[in-house]
Parts: structure tokens; sequence; C-alpha cells
């Protein structure tokens, strides 16, 4: 049995034509002008076998063989008792419905690894970076959305007062090591809003605080914005969308590269929403203050119908639960 190869000799570039010769048992035979080589079959070094590509057969001298008829080879070792490396996984490849299979348990698994994986391992990883660690993130954010989308507030000093006095009653009830903030600006491009920054800032245009019709209102509003700050929202999702960084953070344990994400979160901030699962975390936030402290939950819902109305809500509704659901959640008791 005799197939053709091109062989390199490892000391030039150029290749040769000869024949490999499988008559002998156990042996290969490189047949060239220049006369024979034998190569017991354990010696010799054999590619997998990969659909129609070239085989590599390297011998133990240095001289590399190239075989295009991956039957002769598969004979050959077949004949010779020598296990045939990459067989099975080539007929595999070969057969059309455990490709299919392959790709539907990949694709499985890929979308396993995105809902499921990296979301839990975010989670994990946020809530490791120490609070004041959190800080790094939320340096210049603000003067870069300032730059972007934000214009100084044009509310009264009684309007301010009255939203500072609300917002010290919400984060009271929340955990001492954050450092809440509570700015006002206006906004003509994503009108009545609010926005909570990994720091404890919370950002509320001055659009929002002219639909309100009641202050418990506001006060749910910031309830649902301090929950993301406690449940580390931006920071999670910061993390989802940096999956490089999730795993250097995960397997390294160095939380040092959180300020290589900094300069990405403000357009995180603009340009994406929470995710569903987000936000009904934040509204569970919110509801349970406000049950806590005997404020009909109604009121939150008021508000984000009001919102859900303005076409320039920034992710009403497409990224938010839908209005009903958050009746459902806050018509409990």
């Amino acid at each position: 049995m005799e197939c053709a190869a091109d062989c390199y000799d490892g000391r030039k570039s150029e290749k040769q034509r000869v024949r490999l010769n499988f008559s002998q048992r156990d042996v290969v035979t490189v047949v060239t002008d220049q006369g024979e080589r034998n190569y017991p079959i354990r010696e010799v070094v054999v590619s997998p076998r990969l659909g129609g590509t070239a085989r590599r057969l390297e011998m133990p001298d240095g001289l590399v063989c190239e075989v295009l008829d991956n039957d002769a080879v598969d004979v050959f070792f077949r004949l010779s008792g020598t296990e045939v490396p990459g067989r099975l996984i080539d007929k595999l490849e070969s057969k059309l419905r455990y490709v299919i299979i392959a790709v539907v348990m990949t694709s499985l698994v890929v979308w396993g690894a995105i809902s499921y994986g990296i979301p839990l391992l975010a989670k994990h990883v946020a809530f490791m970076v120490p609070v004041t660690a959190s800080s790094v993130l939320g340096k210049d954010i603000l003067v870069a959305l300032d730059k972007t989308i934000f214009s100084e507030s044009k509310l009264s000093d009684t309007e301010i007062e009255e939203a500072k006095v609300l917002f010290s009653r919400v984060t009271d009830t929340a955990d001492p090591e954050y450092r809440f903030k509570l700015e006002f600006r206006q906004s003509a491009r994503i009108g009545p809003n609010a926005f909570a920054l990994p720091t404890g800032t919370i950002i509320v245009t001055d659009e929002l605080v002219q639909l309100i019709a009641d202050a418990h209102e506001l006060e749910s509003i910031l309830a649902h914005e301090v929950g993301h700050v406690v449940y580390r929202h931006s920071l999670r999702q910061l993390i989802q969308a940096s999956t490089i960084s999730l795993v250097i953070m995960a397997v390294t344990g160095d939380i040092s590269t959180v300020s290589v994400l900094a300069g990405s979160l403000p357009t995180l901030l603009t340009e994406t929403y929470y995710s569903r699962e987000f936000e009904r975390e934040a509204d569970e936030y919110s509801h349970e203050y406000l049950i806590n402290s005997g404020i009909s939950p109604i009121h939150f819902t008021n508000i984000l119908n009001r919102m859900s109305d303005s076409s320039k809500g920034l992710g009403f509704p497409s990224t938010h639960p839908s209005v009903d659901e958050r009746l459902k959640m806050f018509s409990k008791k």
C-alpha cells in the first residue's frame, strides 16, 4: 500500500515529493529518489484526522510528511493494531445528526452561561467588592454625564429641600456603609427619570419632580433607586458586560481591574438599561420600604404610570416590568 506525500527534512523549507510505503507491518517506509528510510510505526507521531485536511506524520529523525490520503493512513494504522488518532471525532463530525446535536448542545450551554452563569458570577464578584472600593467607579461619572445629557437644575430651593428630607428618610433605613447623596439635573434628552450611581449618588431630573403629584411618589422612586445601589446593580451590569474582566476577577480575586471598567460606566448608564430582574429587585426594595413606613404602595404605581406615558421616559416600558405586573406587586399589603 502506497500513497504520495510532501515531506520536509527540517533543514530546508523546500518540500520534496515522496511516496509512503506501508507494505511492511508496523513500519512506515519513505521512498525518495535517494533511497528509502524505514521508521517503526510506534515512533511516528500522526496528527488527528480533521475532515479532508492533510495529515502530518512526524518521524523520529525530524522528517515531516503531509499526506492527503487520510483513508490510506487510517487503514495502515488499523492493520498495525495502532490507535488511529482523532478517528472517533472524525466519525462524529461526518454524521449530520451528530453535528446538529453538537450545535444544539453548544447553543444551550452558551445560552445557559449567558443567561444564568455570568449573572450569578457577576453578583458574587460585585458583592466581594468593598463599598469603599466601588467609589472608583463613581469618580468623574457625574462630570461625564453633565457633559453629555445633563444641564443645571432649575428647581427652587424649596423643592430641593423637600426632596432631601424625603431622601433622608429613605437612606436612614439603608446600610450605613453607603454614602448616599442626592443630585438634581435637567435633561430634555431623557425627560422624567432618576439614576443610581454605584457610589450611592442618586440623580433626579427636574422633569421627574415636575410630574410628582404627591410627596410619597417621589419617596417611592427614591427608595427604588436606593435599591439599585444596595443590590449593586450598576456594578453587576458592568461586570456582566465585561466577561473577560469578570473571569480575571473571579479567578485571581484582584479587584483592581474594576478601575479599568470605570470609563465605560457613563455610556452603560445612558445607553443601556437595567434588566427586568434588577428592576424587580429594586421594586421589591421600594415596596418593602413603603410597607414598613406605613405608606400606600399605590403611590409608586401612580408615578410609574405618568412616567410611562412620557415619551422620553428612559427605559419605559421596554426594559422595566410591565405596569400591570408592578400594580400586582404594589397592591400587596
